[in-house]
């Protein structure tokens, strides 16, 4: 049995706040002059008329709700709109649409083909045009080619990536146990990913969204493992004594970071790649963990105390380490669970505000963080493919769950409700232009 150093005191203080779920407070907290700041420029007007064939509707109601949640659009309904009509963009003009999107669906071997036309009903000319094959309604894949399509609509739309065609792992608490599920970005298709009947941690999605990155506790130490999520298997990445806990994929999909016990201390260190395990910290009476990578693979940020309380880094690897979470000498702060945006330099983390924890951002290049959410217990911010929303966990918003918020607006969806969901990790997309994985 591997023993676990006591010298890892920031560790297993964070890895007690994630067993529990709970929010991780201060009695002497710093009051933090930040605050919340959001765009209020109307949303593009959006609809999405009928689709026409066998199944049409089942596939329209997934787009309809994907770009709704990509807030971007007001979508709105297609009052008296029927499949195969003319599409009369000036009436939609009229009631409000900028957007207008027909579609229709037509069989095809093992199952149907979906062609989606959009058009830029301001200036009365086709925007995108595209046919996608979608899988039987009752096939594994039927939802995620909606969401792939969905995805496209959006990128017609806005020339940014969409993040429909993703899912979000996360931990929930059973009972004596704690196990890892995941679900679609729109929450439906909920999938349990581990069954240890044990301690389960840290989920972490390769890059091409087919392995998950964990700790578990059942062989009564804290190893690391890759579940290949087509055959169920796991492969052992890391049995190291001590603690081997927070993976993050590098862009590459073959190199792991994570924490790992080095000489008494928990160090940044990677595994694969280009060859063993290699340490990136070098810790002298504090502890470095969680790792995130950015877009590029060239840097890391990630969480150390060596301040005395955690607080978040960037750095090369094996390079010198630059505080970017907020920070006043002598005042307390605890700043955590960093994750990198896949599309630019922005890490969301968690901080304390005036004694709660909450989300906030900020530019991995300096400058002040900007505050996301502002009220009940919000942490593990995870960043959807579009960088543009988080998913994080709360205890006390709504009853507790998990949740999205996008960080344009301000908008925040309730994706899994109920107490006892944390450790959120958003993938990235998993399936392009309709073609299933």
């Amino acid at each position: 049995m591997t023993v676990v150093p006591t010298s890892t005191r920031l560790l297993l203080a964070l890895a007690a706040a994630a067993l529990a779920f709970a929010p991780a407070r201060a009695q002497d907290s710093v009051v933090v002059q930040l605050r919340t700041t959001y765009e209020t420029q109307a949303a593009s007007g959006f609809v999405v008329l009928p689709f026409g064939g066998a199944g049409g509707e089942a596939v329209r109601a997934i787009v309809q709700r994907d770009l709704q949640f990509s807030d971007r659009f007001q979508v709105r309904e297609a009052t008296g709109a029927r499949a195969g009509e003319p599409v009369n963009l000036d009436l939609w003009s009229e009631r409000g649409a900028d957007w207008v999107l027909a579609g229709s669906v037509a069989p095809r071997s093992g199952g149907s083909s979906l062609t989606l036309t959009l058009y830029d009903a301001v200036y009365g000319q086709k925007k995108g045009e595209g046919t996608f094959p979608i899988p039987s309604p009752d096939a594994r894949g039927f939802r995620m080619a909606a969401h792939a399509a969905a995805d496209q609509v959006v990128r017609w739309a806005t020339g940014e990536p969409g993040m429909a065609a993703s899912r979000i792992a996360f931990v929930t608490q059973g009972r004596g146990s704690k196990e890892i599920y995941a679900v679609d970005s729109d929450g439906e298709n909920l999938t349990r990913i581990t069954s240890d009947g044990s301690i389960a941690l840290s989920p972490a999605w390769s890059p091409d969204g087919g392995r998950i990155a964990y700790t578990s506790f059942r062989a009564d130490a804290p190893l690391l493992y890759e579940r290949d999520l087509s055959t169920g298997a796991d492969r052992l990445l890391s049995d190291r004594a001590g603690i081997n806990i927070t993976p993050s994929y590098a862009p590459d999909g073959r190199t792991v970071a994570f924490a790992t016990t080095v000489a008494g201390n928990t160090e940044i260190a990677t595994i694969g790649g280009a060859g063993g395990l290699q340490q990136h910290t070098r810790g002298r009476g504090y502890d470095n963990l969680s790792p995130t990578w950015s877009p590029d693979g060239r840097r890391v940020a990630f969480v150390s105390d060596r301040l005395g309380e955690p607080q978040i880094y960037v750095m090369t690897l094996g390079g010198e380490p630059r505080l970017v979470s907020d920070y006043t000498y002598g005042r307390r702060a605890y700043s955590t669970s960093p994750d990198w945006s896949p599309v630019g330099p922005v890490i969301a983390y968690h901080t304390r505000v005036n004694g709660v924890m909450q989300i906030v951002a900020v530019s991995a290049d300096g400058g002040r963080p900007r505050v996301l959410t502002d009220r009940s217990t919000n942490e593990d911010p995870s960043w959807a493919p579009d960088g543009r929303h988080l998913v994080f966990a709360s205890p006390d918003r709504e009853g507790g769950g998990l949740f999205v918020l996008d960080t344009v607006t301000g908008t925040i969806r309730k994706l899994v409700g109920g107490r006892g969901f944390g450790l959120p990790d958003w993938s990235g997309t998993l399936t392009r232009l309709g073609t299933a994985r």
